[in-house]
């Protein structure tokens, strides 16, 4: 197929650039990332066959609610090609997948149209475009409602219904003086596809929007994605709909499929072997680190017992399947808490999905622990002392001390922060951590950190992730 002159340039240049790097030994893969770990993740997967030819681009979950494409998107990036070469994106709007709606803010499938804006989906929607630049054939999968029919039976099978077909923005486009047959190659691949269906009521059927006739009823496929890879890279596009009103997930999956599969039989795509095979999703274990540890697995029967304020990170989320996966820590950080650091101040649960179907639940739950009991070790002028919260220690203007430690069941001492308030140790950087310092009494003259600002009395606190478990006090004798 034709392409404009400054794709060919980009091309050309990027051949140029990459003439003394050695190629990779096909066949092979490359896995490209975007927005790791935030609710708009994005995957590209570029599969390479042992022989060269053409590029068919499979884009699935632009809009959220629609399972049976980025689902049968999913099963792809794990081939190997024998011959031709495939782009996979199972999930283009991971975020509207995860909340299992057709957008979060913009629909992406409307977003193709140079609208200037910089949003993350059009940042999305650029990257997507980029990637057309390098494909033959683009199908962008859906999940459409009812069944559509070229006449009118009822009220769910009608020409204004989307699902059960293959829809193109014309039957014929002209691009850069190829004629593209977009209708002839529907049907072809139609016909073979229907064989495959028992049910005759769930045949597919070849839809023509008439995108470019000024009195088109669906003039909002020109901002769409299929519209945008017809229009300016002249290479035919699709979208493919299953029906929505299939009961049956995986009927939809299959569906989605057998026209994949069909498509890359007619642009000579070759897989060594497929993986069109779905399982429902499991949640294994998760691993969590606990204030920086060595992480440990938690699973949905073991949960986690935690003190207020520890810090948590899910490293690793284990299931069937490793990707679409995201973790939500409800009520501290987004939809997607994988790898995010979040310091727990009350009851909470980690939820884990598999796109927008929870898999396992981890209830996290805060100890019970008696603080009266929290034990505070001093050296005083070279002797241990100790004092239990809320108590005072005595001491004179010239007595020097050192906190050493607090100890209290359940709690590791290396996990909390120590501070005494009014001092500041000659640090470039005040980490609050006042432990194992040698102080003088006489230093402590910050009036404001006092208990009612006399100068007297300092409060030492003991604190996890900023949150207050114990203090004592420090009383300075003036004489």
């Amino acid at each position: 197929m034709k392409r404009s002159i400054a794709v060919l340039l980009f091309i050309t240049l990027f051949s140029l650039n990459g003439l003394y790097a050695q190629a990779p030994t096909r066949p092979y893969r490359e896995h490209l990332r975007y927005f790791e770990n935030t609710p708009n993740e994005l995957n590209v997967y570029k599969l390479f066959g042992r022989f060269d030819g053409k590029t068919i681009f499979i884009l699935g979950g632009i809009q959220g609610d629609e399972p049976g494409g980025y689902l049968s998107a999913d099963l792809y990036p794990n081939l190997v090609l024998e011959r031709g070469n495939l782009i996979v994106i199972p999930r283009a709007n991971f975020h509207s997948i995860i909340n299992n709606q057709r957008l979060v803010t913009k629909d992406m499938n409307r977003r193709f149209q140079d609208n200037g804006d910089r949003e993350v989906e059009d940042q999305i929607v650029e990257i997507i475009k980029q990637e057309m630049a390098e494909a033959d054939l683009f199908l962008n999968l859906h999940d459409g409602w009812g069944f559509y029919s070229e006449t009118y039976v009822d009220e769910n099978r009608n020409p204004k219904r989307f699902g059960q077909s293959v829809i193109a923005d014309a039957s014929v486009y002209i691009a850069d003086g190829d004629t593209l047959q977009l209708e002839e190659i529907s049907r072809k691949v139609l016909e073979r596809v229907n064989q495959k269906i028992e049910d005759p009521l769930h045949h597919l059927h070849f839809m023509n929007t008439n995108t470019f006739d000024e009195n088109t009823k669906f003039p909002e496929m020109r901002k769409s994605a299929t519209y945008y890879a017809l229009t300016q890279y002249g290479i035919p596009a699709f979208g493919v709909e299953s029906s929505k009103n299939l009961q049956n997930l995986d009927l939809k999956i299959r569906y989605h499929n057998y026209v994949i599969n069909e498509f890359m039989k007619l642009l000579g795509v070759e897989p060594e072997h497929p993986a069109v095979i779905y399982e429902p999703p499991r949640l294994i274990y998760i691993l969590v680190s606990v204030n920086n540890s060595t992480p440990i697995v938690v699973d949905s029967n073991s949960g986690l017992d935690l003190i207020p304020g520890d810090r948590i990170q899910v490293t690793h989320i284990e299931s069937n399947y490793t990707r679409g996966l995201t973790c939500d820590i409800r009520g501290f950080g987004n939809e997607q808490d994988f790898m995010r650091p979040v310091n727990i101040t009350n009851p909470t649960s980690i939820i884990v999905k598999k796109d927008n179907l929870e898999i396992g639940k981890i209830q996290v739950g805060l100890k019970e622990l008696d603080y009266s009991m929290m034990v505070y070790i001093f050296e005083v002028n070279g002797e241990k002392r100790s004092i239990l919260h809320g108590q005072t220690l005595e001491l004179k203007n010239s007595d020097q001390f050192k906190i050493l430690n607090i100890a209290l069941d359940k709690i590791d001492p290396a996990f909390v922060q120590v501070n005494l308030k009014g001092y500041v140790p000659s640090l470039d950087y005040n980490t609050g951590e006042d432990r194992n310092y040698l102080i003088t009494a006489s230093e402590l003259t910050w009036t404001k950190y006092s208990v009612y600002g006399e100068g007297k009395i300092f409060p030492i606190t003991v604190s996890n992730g900023g949150n207050e478990l114990s203090r004592c006090f420090i009383s300075i004798n003036n004489r």
